[in-house]
């Protein structure tokens, strides 16, 4: 314990090196916890099960008794890295090559956690452990795929053991040219659809004895993304509507399929919600299938995230504060709220949340990386936020 590292590039690399793909953990929470607790965090895993999903172990730390309370809040999974032969390194080697720290998850998001931990260190350290007000870890295994026993269900934890936050920073990796040129202050919403239609089978020569499931999925699927569902607004992108899968299963060339599936998955701002969209397609499948009852077309839907934004407050004016003073650039950052979705969806009903990380250019990527230079950055102005917040109490 006594040899801890508590270096943000170091600890990036002891994260890294944990190939926590989504549900499985790999020591990275034992790699949080085990730092968290040597700074005198208490510290409680948190493992959830649930029927519709895989068993997920979460962390919680906090510190301190009274006064304002500060979260942060991350995840340790990773999405998978694909095939590895295309990688410049084993993606769970966290090898440093120049400026540059490559491995899965180095950019999304364990460099954040990372940054957090180093700069709550360095924070606890000059005030020798004693400051006025709370500071938490709000750390889950289950972000990049279901979330069902992930932050969700810690928060309705901490909501059953009286746990009051005032400000959340979600460690998401959001910044684009510079390190804290943007922030995301709420997220587009996601729902996907699960087409399946059905036709008649028959003879590729004899088509006029059947109902070709192909032909009418096609026809669908041109029609809801032959023009935009909207121009965006002032706050959010233009909704995105996108094919994701067409399957059609059928081996042989001389037969018309019966069934002809598709996902389509849509990014929302706030003009929608899931059930409105829900509408939107039920009509446009009875534009086509109420004129013909030969074919028929069925969905089902996963509506994960409905499209959220946070009005700017004391933590965007906290953040925008520390940033300029890290970097002597008096400037504002960018207000967004672009990108997937995030753990702030179930952070936002509970307190102030926005997202500030790295720079976001690789994650998901073969070869996803993250610059030395930035993880020194990034985990300076954590510190000064942590700085700044409590000076206030």
């Amino acid at each position: 314990m006594n040899n801890l590292d508590f270096d943000p590039v170091i600890l990036t690399q002891a994260l890294v090196r944990c190939a926590s793909i989504t549900p499985k953990d790999e020591g990275a929470l034992d790699v949080v916890q085990n730092h968290l607790s040597h700074l005198g965090f208490k510290c409680t895993r948190l493992p959830f099960s649930d029927q519709n999903s895989y068993d997920v172990d979460n962390l919680f730390a906090t510190i301190g008794s009274h006064g304002k309370h500060l979260a942060f809040a991350g995840h340790t999974d990773v999405v998978p890295p694909g095939n590895e032969d295309s990688w410049k390194y084993p993606p769970f080697s966290a090898t440093i090559e120049g400026d540059k720290l490559y491995g899965r998850g180095s950019e999304d998001m364990k460099s954040n956690i990372a940054c957090f931990i180093s700069a709550t260190h360095k924070f606890l350290s000059k005030n020798n452990t004693k400051f006025n007000g709370k500071l938490s870890f709000i750390i889950t295994g289950d972000e990049e795929k279901l979330a069902i026993n992930g932050t969700p269900k810690i928060m309705e934890w901490t909501k059953k053991n009286n746990i009051i936050f005032d400000q959340c920073i979600v460690g998401e990796p959001t910044s684009n040219n510079n390190i804290g040129d943007k922030i995301k202050v709420g997220r587009r919403g996601s729902v996907s659809f699960f087409l399946v239609v059905k036709g008649v089978q028959g003879h590729t020569a004899n088509a006029h004895r059947a109902e070709n499931a192909a032909h009418y999925l096609t026809k669908l699927l041109n029609n809801i993304i032959s023009k935009p569902i909207d121009k965006g607004n002032n706050n959010f992108l233009p909704t995105s509507v996108q094919i994701a899968t067409i399957d059609i299963g059928n081996p042989a060339m001389n037969v018309i399929p019966e069934i002809a599936k598709a996902t389509v998955n849509i990014r929302f701002n706030d003009i929608h919600t899931s059930q409105s969209l829900t509408e939107w397609m039920q009509n446009h499948i009875n534009d086509i299938f109420n004129k013909n009852n030969k074919a028929s077309c069925t969905f089902t839907f996963d509506a994960n995230a409905e499209s959220f934004i946070n009005k700017q407050g004391e933590l965007t004016n906290l953040m925008t504060k520390s940033i300029a003073e890290v970097t002597g650039q008096n400037i504002t950052p960018e207000f967004a709220t672009d990108g997937g979705t995030s753990d702030a969806r179930f952070i936002k009903d509970y307190c102030e949340v926005a997202e500030l990380g790295i720079r976001n250019q690789t994650l998901h990527k073969v070869d996803e990386f993250v610059y030395l230079k930035d993880i020194e950055e990034l985990h300076n102005i954590y510190f000064k936020i942590i700085e700044n917040f409590f000076s206030k109490n």
